[in-house]
Parts: structure tokens; C-alpha cells; sequence
């Protein structure tokens, strides 16, 4: 059995839950942090992550079966199959409905704790309650290099790419003021 790191799919359900998870606590939390003197609690934090996680998990599963299906529709044409969609009703079809699951959850848990990690420090600290952006934009400059590297591309133009996203989200969550 290969490890997680090492299947590109489930790498690819991580990478999206934590940045997902990481921007939407920039988002929904920011206006909270630096303009409220009602500090972000730790239940709230919880209540942003598992937020972030339920909605994350319907768009990731939902974009990720279509993506798939519309591989084995691919396939279909190519191999002239008569009949479209009889791929899908096959061990294939199924294979690729559990897959999805799977990554789905995994992209949900990474979500999750993505938007947890800097939530909660900036809980724990309601006097220093802006490391929770910092943590958040160090976070996301971490993965951004890490990508970088992994892909063999720029790991400084990845990482400022998701500093720039983080820092914007920051800046719309302020002007929303969502929680």
C-alpha cells in the first residue's frame, strides 16, 4: 500500500483542505481579530474550523466525482464504447465513488485543522490574538515553498502567491467583518 505523501491524489486533497482551511479562518475570523474588543474564544474557533470542514468537504467531494466521471466519459468516447455511462455503473465507477469519499474526508480533516491551528492560538492569547494571522500567513507560506519545491517550480513565487491570497482574504475578512 503506498503512503499518503506519496499518491498525488490525497497530496492533492491535503494541499486544498489546508489552504482552504487556512483562508477561510483568515476570512471569517479577521474582522473579529482586529476590530472587535470581543477576542476569538476557542468554541469559536472550533465553530469556524468545523464550518469551514462541512462546507469544504461537499465542494471537494462534489468537484473532485466530477472530475473523475468525467474521466471514465473520456474513456468511453475513446474506446467507442455504444452505450455512455456503463463505465460508471462498473468496479470502476464504484472504485472511484470510495476514492472520492476518502479524499474528500481527507481534504475535510486537513480543512479542519488547517482553520483550527491558527484559531486557537489566537484564542489562547486574546492579548495577541493577531498571531493568529501571522501563524495563519506563516502557515500558508510554508505549504506555498513546499509546493514550490515539490513541483519543481519557484518555491519563492509560490510562497509570496499564497502569502499575496492570504493577505487579501485578510483584508476582505476585515471589510466583511463576517463573526
Amino acid at each position: 500500500m503506498r503512503s499518503l505523501f506519496h499518491d498525488s491524489s490525497q497530496v492533492f486533497a491535503l494541499v486544498i483542505g489546508v489552504t482552504d482551511g487556512i483562508l477561510t479562518a483568515l476570512t471569517l475570523a479577521a474582522g473579529r481579530i482586529f476590530e472587535s474588543s470581543d477576542p476569538i474564544t476557542i468554541g469559536l474557533a472550533f465553530r469556524i474550523s468545523a464550518a469551514s470542514s462541512a462546507s469544504g468537504i461537499f465542494v471537494f467531494f462534489t468537484a473532485e466525482l466530477i472530475r473523475l466521471r468525467g474521466s471514465l466519459a473520456r474513456a468511453e468516447r475513446q474506446l467507442n464504447l455504444t452505450t455512455q455511462g456503463r463505465l460508471a455503473t462498473t468496479n470502476l465507477g464504484r472504485t472511484i465513488l470510495i476514492e472520492t469519499a476518502i479524499r474528500a474526508v481527507v481534504s475535510s480533516t486537513c480543512n479542519f485543522f488547517g482553520a483550527l491551528i491558527p484559531l486557537i492560538a489566537g484564542a489562547i492569547r486574546p492579548a495577541t490574538s493577531w498571531l493568529a494571522i501571522v501563524i495563519a500567513l506563516v502557515l500558508l507560506c510554508g505549504l506555498g515553498f513546499a509546493a514550490g519545491r515539490a513541483i519543481h517550480g519557484n518555491p519563492i513565487l509560490w510562497l509570496l502567491s499564497l502569502l499575496v491570497a492570504g493577505v487579501v482574504l485578510t483584508v476582505a475578512g476585515v471589510k466583511f467583518r463576517i463573526v
